[in-house]
């Protein structure tokens, strides 16, 4: 999608038993471009009051909780959010476990019990001391937005940005019905050279950290009304964009509230990235261009455009300089792009 034109396309099979082939609108797993959803509601609550960015981990979620994490008496919401919290990642405890056990995956799981995957695993740093991706940080979000909002995080995304961009093709999975469902996903799971259906996996596993369900289209609308300012206060927008650099990470030259920045000397972008069991998506975004950039993947490969992308920009990447939101709002009405969205209007509940 760019001001040139727009182009949805599909390619291969959404179902390999039946032969079904992909269309351009089909429904994929998200995986960590969840935490983009996440990231977007847990700073709208802090818009309204209800969480602070400074708000200690501690101070939000109960002992039963906390006991598990290390130094939650030190990390803030913003240290989760920013991946700076040193807290380890459960999905690498998770997924050494799977090789003996793979029927984790099948597990209908509840976020405590995701936690305690991390039981006795020393801090990988003293809160913010340095920067380093983990899913429990996410899975942590999730676990303050039910507590600040007495209601369910799949709901809060629903009532805070699903319904208000009319995102019809999104869905956070295992809480929420998915009428018509979503395209198989596959994976050599067991390394024997033939790709397994693994659509019957239970994405509790995953929850706030990587549960959602969306389709091109969907995800095109999303990142456009988010960096827009459609959905965050200009200043809220600007925390979000702040971002940690230099990092190490494969896929990210620099990381803020839930979103990452890549940057090649002719291109400026924002980007998420996400994996599941089957499923891999890209969803990437130049403000200064306006070019939109949504892949979706349904099966676990490293032989897809964005990845031989990354490794170009890699090789060229220069030193990032971070757009303000306001001149990205000003390229966006320039390119006759804003989204009208009906505005927040929110009953606390409990």
């Amino acid at each position: 999608m760019s001001p040139k034109g727009t182009w949805f396309g599909a390619s291969g099979v959404a179902n390999q038993a039946t032969g079904r082939e992909l269309q351009p609108s089909d429904r994929f797993e998200i995986g960590s471009i969840t935490k983009t959803f996440v990231a977007t509601t847990t700073l709208q609550l802090v818009e309204e009051d209800i969480l602070s960015l400074e708000d200690k981990l501690i101070d939000q979620l109960p002992t039963s909780v906390t006991d598990w994490i290390p130094n939650a008496d030190q990390i803030t919401l913003r240290q989760l959010l920013n991946h700076t919290s040193g807290v380890p990642d459960y999905t690498d405890v998770l997924f050494r476990w799977a090789p003996v056990n793979p029927g984790v995956f099948l597990n209908r799981w509840q976020p405590i019990e995701l936690v305690r995957f991390i039981d006795g695993l020393e801090a990988s740093f003293q809160a913010g001391d340095s920067w380093q991706y983990s899913n429990t940080n996410y899975l942590l979000l999730g676990m303050v937005v039910e507590a600040a909002t007495n209601n369910s995080i799949a709901e809060e995304i629903r009532d805070r940005i699903l319904d208000p961009l009319a995102l019809s093709n999104t869905f956070f999975a295992e809480e929420e019905a998915i009428p018509g469902g979503y395209v198989r996903g596959y994976w050599d799971f067991d390394q024997d050279g033939t790709l397994n259906d693994i659509s019957g996996a239970n994405l509790s596993w995953a929850w706030s950290t990587g549960a959602m369900v969306s389709n091109t289209s969907d995800l095109a609308t999303f990142i456009h009304a988010l960096i827009g300012g459609k959905l965050l206060e200009p200043d809220t927008l600007q925390q979000m964009l702040t971002t940690i650099s230099p990092i190490t990470s494969e896929n990210y030259s620099a990381y803020g509230l839930g979103i990452g920045i890549m940057q090649s000397p002719n291109r400026f972008w924002y980007i998420h990235r996400g994996q599941t069991l089957g499923y891999r998506s890209n969803m990437w975004y130049s403000p200064l261009e306006n070019i939109t950039y949504i892949e979706l993947i349904n099966a676990r490969s490293s032989q897809n455009l964005a990845g031989a992308t990354l490794t170009t920009l890699r090789r060229y990447q220069s030193p990032i300089s971070v757009p303000e939101p306001g001149m990205i709002l000003g390229v966006l009405l320039t390119f006759g792009t804003w989204l009208t969205v009906r505005p927040r209007v929110r009953e606390r509940r409990g």
